[in-house]
């Protein structure tokens, strides 16, 4: 009987394993586009993400109002079944960095758009495209950072799209890399974590597991802390990599944890928050969301806020650890939550919608439907 349960267990996991990447592949049904599911990133007075209709989107974040929508490329390979002509995914959430968007698309291209208006600063690669990309970008310094799904970490100038190194793993990457100090970490689908010089490419070190890694890691105070697809939440040292302890969980960690107070607050697919003790691992509460969580959360003042895939909001307090309810969206969430100033910003990915929330009032202040 256990020996059934542990093949049920594991086919169980192939099949969801399957199951996501048909979505990322966007092959589910003849032309079916990738979904995507960008954040939204606030600077100055924009709210600016990436549709699933394949534009950049700048809104006006006190009114909702499009300043600028920039479609960008269709493709027949790479984003989209073989012979189909879809719309290019935009998975990873752009970033900006001194006044410039830069933006990944799974149709294998890295766009970096000049903020105020909108207009092209440079695309890389100039012709043809690299293998679809899932991972989002880290800038830093005069460099942006970002990986392609055959597992090649790549480093750019942000002033020209120049390549300035690239670094090939073993597998695919989907996770979007973190730089912490002289270091750029990605974890890959070759189960392991890479800690590379950001100035060379070369690794400095690296963590194997014995199951893919799939999201971005959170540093914080000389820690790595990275969810796998083995359904372990691991603590590693940012010097060497070793293992300061791992948290076992019933399922996936999809959403990249919250480290405050000294605790990290880790959603998982299996419904529930797991607050953990930063230093040790120890469980110190679990909390029940009602649904799974794919959505990376967000620190705003004293509560974490954690929306589940179905769309309800809620706000964790960091010290009390109690919830809160903050609204129900009753929409499909995946993308990660934004918060800036007293806002929560939630893009959800059916009837694509941005939604503005104040979670102390817990009112929705504004929305925009993409078209």
């Amino acid at each position: 009987m256990f020996k059934t349960n542990r093949i049920s267990k594991k086919l169980i996991l192939l099949l969801s394993l399957i199951g996501v990447l048909a979505v990322l592949s966007g092959c589910m049904g003849t032309g079916q586009k990738p979904l995507g599911w960008s954040g939204v990133v606030v600077s100055d007075n924009d709210a600016i993400f990436g549709s699933m209709t394949g534009k950049l989107i700048a809104l006006n974040k006190d009114a909702s109002t499009p300043r600028y929508q920039v479609p960008l490329e269709t493709t027949t390979s790479g984003g989209g079944c073989a012979g189909a002509v879809t719309t290019v995914g935009i998975y990873g959430t752009p970033v900006i960095s001194d006044g410039v968007i830069y933006i990944s698309t799974y149709g294998g291209k890295i766009y970096a758009y000049n903020q105020d208006q909108g207009d092209l600063k440079w695309v890389y690669p100039v012709t043809d495209a690299l293998p679809a990309i899932v991972s989002g970008i880290a800038p830093n310094g005069d460099k942006i950072f970002f990986a392609d799904t055959n597992g090649v970490v790549y480093a750019l100038s942000k002033a020209d799209g120049q390549k300035v190194w690239e670094y090939p793993t073993g597998a695919k990457i989907w996770a979007s890399p973190v730089v912490s100090g002289d270091l750029v970490i990605v974890p890959g689908f070759d189960k392991k974590v890479y800690a590379l010089d950001i100035n060379t490419g070369n690794p400095v070190w690296t963590f194997e597991a014995k199951s893919p890694f799939a999201i971005a890691p959170v540093v914080d105070n000389g820690t790595v802390y990275v969810g796998c697809f083995d359904r372990n939440m691991y603590a590693l040292d940012l010097t060497d990599g070793s293992q300061k302890w791992v948290f076992a969980s019933p399922n996936w960690f999809w959403a990249s944890p919250v480290i405050a107070d000294g605790k990290v607050f880790a959603p998982n697919l299996d419904g529930n928050t797991y607050i953990l003790d930063a230093l040790t691992g120890t469980q110190l509460k679990v909390i029940n969301m009602t649904d799974g969580v794919a959505s990376s959360p967000a620190l705003l003042g004293d509560n974490v806020i954690v929306a589940t895939k179905t769309g309800k909001i809620f706000s964790i307090n960091i010290y009390s650890l109690e919830m809160k309810a903050v609204t129900d969206l009753a929409l499909k969430v995946i993308a990660p939550v934004t918060v800036s100033g007293e806002v929560v910003y939630i893009h959800t990915q059916e009837k694509e919608t941005v939604y503005a929330i104040n979670p102390e009032s817990r009112t929705i202040i504004w929305t925009f439907v993409v078209s």
